[in-house]
């Protein structure tokens, strides 16, 4: 064989080789869409990021997209690989409702922490009743996340209130409404939260807001009047510095979630980096200890991806009741 042959040869062998590991290396990036920076889903999809990595061998990127609506149009517009959303945004993504305009093929991939919503008054204003709303400023509403503004009008229809006599503004992330309740713009908030969130924590701390209390008939009057996704949720006093009272608030559960047309092996390795190593991802954010097993295979409202299941069969936790209510979900009825 002369030299110019065994040159060819080896360029070819190399390009190859080359064209090989780029089409591999392509396949080993993943986008993970989240919520505003200073959320609990974004500190949350940090830890992901980086337990994904270093145990499921992924490169993964976490996109701030604005809250859990607009993650479900991201992964449905394949902006991301993979999104962090409450279960209301996940139902609504998969079923078709309002905002979608109709059905996608989502799935699940875990379930996770409680992601709580309430409404909340700056201390300056003095409120400690809903009443006590009318003529004021509410920053009701929010685009990336409608429940809020379901939310606030439970409220108004509950408790007889004249919207037309309270000013609803709406927020476009959580940056902007700890702001503006710092600076006293507004005189309550519709308010996505959990527990350790660092923003709530600290306007507790700060002495800056409390949680509107509602009575016990009218809670249940309000939670008739939202989507069925939502939970009875009581959180203790003192959950937070200067909260001597306990409230009751609105629970959802965190999914994490992809298309269905996703690469099952890429989800087999995202499920398992993720609920394999529990423990390890507990460390970076107080909330993290809900990503296991147990709490995805609870109750589940959107259907699991087949890349996920290959997982629980592998560990021995997929059952034909979990079969049967795959099943269900996948008819959507």
């Amino acid at each position: 064989m002369n030299s110019n042959r065994q040159i060819a040869i080896a360029v070819a062998a190399a390009t190859s080789l080359f064209a090989i590991s780029f089409s591999a290396g392509a396949q080993e990036a993943v986008r993970l869409g989240t919520s505003s920076v200073g959320s609990t889903f974004y500190t949350i999809s940090i830890g992901m990021s980086k337990i994904i990595q270093k145990h499921g061998g992924l490169n993964v990127s976490v996109e701030s997209l604005g809250g859990s609506h607009a993650n479900m149009f991201g992964v449905a517009r394949d902006k991301v690989d993979f999104a962090m959303g409450n279960s209301g945004a996940t139902f609504d993504r998969y079923h078709g409702n309002k905002p979608f305009k109709k059905p996608f093929g989502l799935r699940l991939v875990a379930q996770g922490q409680p992601s709580s919503r309430g409404i909340f008054v700056t201390k300056s204003s003095g409120i400690t009743k809903p009443e006590q709303l009318v003529g004021k400023t509410v920053m009701g509403k929010r685009k990336p996340l409608p429940e809020l503004e379901k939310l606030f009008n439970a409220m108004v229809k509950v408790y007889g209130l004249p919207k037309d006599k309270i000013k609803v503004v709406s927020s476009r992330n959580l940056g902007e409404v700890n702001r503006i309740l710092r600076a006293g713009s507004v005189s309550a908030a519709s308010y996505p939260f959990s527990k350790r969130q660092p923003v709530i924590t600290k306007l507790f701390n700060d002495d800056i807001v409390r949680p509107l209390i509602f009575a016990k008939d009218k809670y249940q009057a309000m939670k008739k009047m939202l989507p069925d996704m939502f939970y009875e949720q009581f959180i203790p006093a003192n959950t937070w510095k200067n909260q001597p009272k306990g409230f009751l608030a609105f629970g959802l559960t965190t999914h994490l979630v992809t298309s269905a047309k996703q690469d099952a092996n890429i989800v087999y390795r995202v499920t398992k980096a993720l609920l394999g190593n529990t423990k390890e991802f507990s460390k970076y954010h107080g909330a993290a200890r809900h990503w296991n097993t147990k709490r995805t295979l609870k109750s589940p409202t959107v259907p699991f991806h087949e890349g996920t299941i290959r997982y629980f069969k592998e560990i021995g936790a997929w059952t034909p009741q979990l079969a049967a209510k795959q099943s269900k979900l996948l008819s959507r009825k």
